[in-house]
């Protein structure tokens, strides 16, 4: 009897396990829903999807224009040129005047960079915005519009100023406007202006742009490109008045024009904007060589 038993059990499970498969085919697959996955791998199509969406955004934003930028540009040249075009309108050809105006200038780059560095990293000069775009640190929708608001308040400094000091306190008698010294060649004043310009552009691409500016140093790069400004009037001041700021030149030139009786005061002006943004482009270059 007991191998009749073991004998119907090795033919009965095959059978038995086949209807139980059959069971199985029959009862239907439990519905997963889509909430239930904690990971879910995406189709290859929805993926470059995303990433075309991701990618048009991206692009959106950096063509993006900030008026919050341009406005703090205006604001701060229009204090720029009034600081230091006001101290020499009120020193000028006095004992010691060279370091007041050049402490001036480079003071006044210091402050107006840490005031307005957080709406559009403090430029204050198109040769600076010029240099942050070609090399890749400024969009150029972003210079275009920085450039049209430091042209503007250029010339509202330098037309608060002319209201400020009369023609006969004026101790510059063109507020300030740059002008090549008699013993001095326009070549003389070119190379002034590319070198010291280079100069400025420089220390801005090499403490507040890329690793630089989130060093622990990086708070710090205001004081030290103020101090490339007074260094660089130092050395120009008593050359060609130290413009290393086309913007800078074209507000007082303009407003002296319409106010005071100087004569002469565009005939230096294409060194003013060939020297500086001449300089901008070599001081991009040796940073980008440097970084390579």
């Amino acid at each position: 009897m007991l191998r009749c038993a073991i004998f119907g059990l090795v033919f009965l499970c095959p059978v038995l396990a086949a209807g139980d498969a059959d069971s199985c085919d029959a009862v239907p697959a439990a519905r997963v829903h889509a909430d239930q996955v904690l990971f879910q791998r995406q189709a290859p199509t929805q993926r470059s999807q995303l990433q075309s969406s991701q990618a048009a955004a991206a692009s959106t934003e950096v063509k993006a224009v900030s008026w919050a930028a341009a406005a703090g540009e205006f604001v701060a040249m229009t204090l720029f040129v009034i600081i230091g075009c006001g101290s020499a309108m009120g020193v000028a050809k006095t004992e010691g005047w060279v370091l007041q105006v050049s402490l001036s200038f480079g003071l006044a780059i210091t402050s107006l960079a840490y005031a307005v560095g957080k709406y559009s990293g403090g430029q204050i000069n198109c040769a600076v915005t010029f240099g942050l775009v070609i090399s890749g640190n400024l969009s150029v929708a972003q210079g275009v519009m920085n450039f049209v608001a430091q042209m503007l308040g250029s010339v509202a400094g330098a037309f608060i100023l002319s209201q400020m000091h009369p023609a006969e306190a004026d101790k510059t008698g063109t507020i300030a406007c740059n002008g090549i010294d008699g013993s001095h060649t326009m070549l003389n004043a070119l190379v002034g202006e590319i070198m010291m310009t280079a100069l400025l552009v420089f220390v801005v691409l090499e403490t507040a742009t890329g690793a630089a500016a989130t060093a622990p140093a990086g708070p710090l790069a205001p004081i030290a490109i103020g101090l490339a400004v007074f260094l660089a009037h130092s050395v120009l001041i008593p050359i060609d008045g130290c413009s290393i700021n086309p913007t800078r030149s074209f507000g007082p030139a303009v407003v002296a024009s319409l106010t005071r009786k100087g004569e002469g005061l565009w005939k230096d002006m294409p060194v003013f904007w060939a020297g500086p943004l001449a300089g901008a482009a070599l001081a991009a270059g040796v940073h980008g060589a440097l970084a390579a």
